[in-house]
């Protein structure tokens, strides 16, 4: 092992050592071998990949700038975020580098050599090496005096799947009784709600907030609401009245933090005292009006590189956000989605741990990795399961219906699945768009809570019944037909 100038072994062990430094680099010897990638935030690839073969990154780079780090990219050579590991083949041997803090923990990967290193300065890295489950199971028990104590993930019906932005209050209210007789817990409102994507007032189509999750809470079920604290597009209030309090160039004016609904959209500076008395006042008054539960939305935003009111990372200024929205809603359930994963533990409930699903497995316009599909969220589902005791994992939403839905029943039943091991449940079906025998199978599903076992990599027992998730991750022979 190699490491930076002024090192220091805080512990060592049999099995892993934990060192204080800039940059560890190890030899491996394992060329042929796999490369775990950490993506950077909830969207990013993630999962195993041929050591010899290409890295798994996003190659658009408009994509990317929305869904991974582009400060770290890298089209040649394997990488990641916080932490990487480097295995013979599945289940065997394996090296792991992570870090346990720091200011912008990256990873790199060759035929052999394993990288740890922080361009902020020193980071505290573990390196582990043994058996594959051995090494992550040492660096999830290393992370874990990070984590917030635990509750119980909601069952959650969630509007974005069926209405997307055309979800009115009345498509909500009218199925409240089905959705607390089929057991959710949590009726979340998703995007559209909203006068803008930084004007977080109700528009015409939902009224009077407080009287909506009044109306949820009579119902027995928790109101949660769809936000994106961190972002603001043009014309948003306190764009136009603050500009100063949003991440910018060197020429003064708000950086691009991603691509949505038509354009760009920017992020607030977090370390600004404006940009905090904001953030403090939405979130207060989305609390104050009853919500209990908030799905915090592209909030990858607040670690776009770019200049800040103080001297912080990306991911040091994520954080920092996401810690004055906790301050606001201590007793909220909060599911970052975007959100920078290892960085959320300690601050968020949950985090979404792929990109959007869809109800189409696979689209063959496109090889983007973080596109919105069934396969490509349960790849990256698959591929972060191993964080569930450390943060509730979010695989997104299941389906019931066979309407409007492009999924067989095995691709049905593998994101079911994983939604079982994840131990976070969650659906977007109409009730209406439900036949009874569905009904009952979502009503049953829901109430459940599987007795969950790891046998190997890909490999898991649900109550007693062995699954296996390896034949999803493989790219399917055959195309949708066209009629």
């Amino acid at each position: 092992m190699i490491a930076s100038p002024g090192a220091r072994i805080v512990k060592e062990s049999d099995d892993h050592v934990l060192i204080r430094a800039s940059r560890v680099a190890i030899l491996h010897s394992m060329a042929g071998g796999q490369y775990y990638r950490s993506g950077h935030n909830s969207w990013s690839p993630s999962g195993w990949s041929a050591l010899d073969g290409p890295p798994l990154r996003i190659a658009d780079p408009e994509r990317r700038t929305t869904a991974d780090d582009p400060s770290s990219d890298d089209p040649f050579r394997h990488h990641g975020s916080w932490m990487g590991a480097v295995a013979r083949g599945e289940d065997g041997e394996a090296l792991l580098v992570g870090a346990l803090d720091g200011a912008h923990p990256c990873v790199r990967c060759d035929e052999d050599t394993l990288v740890g290193f922080d361009p902020g300065g020193d980071a505290l890295w573990m390196v582990a090496w043994g058996d594959e489950q051995r090494v992550f199971d040492s660096y999830t028990a290393a992370l874990a005096p990070r984590a917030l104590p635990r509750r119980p993930a909601p069952r959650v019906w969630c509007s974005w799947y069926s209405y997307y932005e055309k979800i009115t209050w009345r498509d909500i209210e009218e199925q409240l009784d089905s959705l607390a007789g089929l057991g959710y817990q949590t009726v979340q409102i998703d995007d559209g709600w909203q006068a803008g994507v930084g004007d977080w007032r109700p528009n015409a189509k939902f009224g009077d907030l407080a009287e909506c999750a009044r109306r949820i809470r009579d119902h027995g079920m928790t109101p949660g609401l769809w936000v994106a604290p961190f972002i603001a597009r043009k014309g948003a209030p306190l764009l136009e009245a603050h500009p100063e309090a949003f991440v910018h160039g060197p020429d003064g004016s708000p950086v691009v933090a991603g691509y949505n609904w038509g354009g760009p959209y920017y992020a607030l500076d977090t370390t600004h005292p404006t940009a905090q008395h904001y953030l403090r006042g939405l979130v207060r008054s989305l609390v104050g009006a009853g919500i209990g539960y908030l799905k915090l939305d592209f909030i990858n935003a607040a670690a776009v590189p770019g200049q800040r009111f103080e001297d912080a990372w990306g991911d040091e200024a994520y954080r920092l956000g996401c810690a004055v929205v906790r301050e606001e809603a201590p007793e909220a359930y909060l599911l970052g989605s975007g959100g920078l994963v290892i960085p959320s533990i300690g601050v968020l409930d949950g985090i979404r741990v792929s990109c959007d699903v869809a109800p189409i497995w696979k689209n063959y316009a496109t090889e983007d990795p973080s596109d919105a599909e069934a396969r490509n969220a349960f790849k990256g589902s698959v591929a972060r399961l191993w964080l569930r005791s450390l943060i509730d994992v979010d695989p997104d939403v299941v389906f019931f219906r066979h309407v409007k839905n492009l999924l067989n029943d095995q691709q049905i039943e593998w994101l079911r699945d994983v939604a079982a091991v994840a131990g976070f449940k969650s659906s977007s079906d109409p009730v209406a768009w439900l036949t009874e025998e569905e009904m009952g199978t979502a009503r049953a599903w829901l109430a459940r809570t599987e007795a969950v076992e790891r046998v190997s990599r890909n490999r898991w027992r649900i109550d007693g019944r062995e699954v296996d998730f390896g034949p999803g991750l493989d790219r399917p022979e055959h195309c949708y037909p066209v009629s």
